[in-house]
């Protein structure tokens, strides 16, 4: 048991850095698409509630992340207690990153999907509209 627990505290110092890294490079990927999606928000006004809260929970984690990597800069190399504290937290913090940006992956894949279906619909009525225009015009030029 001892071992054990000796072993995981080492993984997790080894681990300290790599969590770090890779949270940080996910946060400063993560920055400009939210700031996209907001713009984009803010032009239809009309996003179901569920993307709403998604995209906000999404931005309260990468705030809490942005301060938990600030945070973990500062830890020294020898502040075991902190980086197994901060390794914790890194690794939640990136699961959650992990879990929302799924479920924005599926919203967006049924955005793309409700979209495909509008356009469809629209090119059927312009259709139509074309044929109509098409039957004035040769009634017109019979009547000419």
């Amino acid at each position: 048991m001892l071992i054990d627990g000796i072993v995981e505290l080492m993984e997790k110092m080894i681990m300290f850095k790599v969590h770090v890294r890779d949270v940080k490079s996910t946060l400063d990927c993560l920055k400009p698409v939210i700031q996209e999606i907001t713009e984009y928000s803010e032009v239809l006004k009309n996003q179901p509630m569920e993307e709403e809260q998604a995209l906000q929970h999404l931005k309260s984690q990468i705030e809490e992340g942005a301060i938990l990597v600030q945070k973990c800069s500062k830890v020294g190399a020898w502040s075991f207690r902190k980086k197994y504290k901060y390794s914790n937290q890194l690794f939640q913090l990136d699961q959650s990153l992990h879990t929302l940006l799924q479920l924005l992956e599926q919203q967006k894949a049924r955005d793309v999907w409700e979209t495909l279906v509008t356009v469809r619909k629209i090119e059927t009525v312009v259709q139509r509209i074309e044929g109509n225009v098409c039957a004035m015009q040769t009634s017109q030029s019979a009547t000419y």
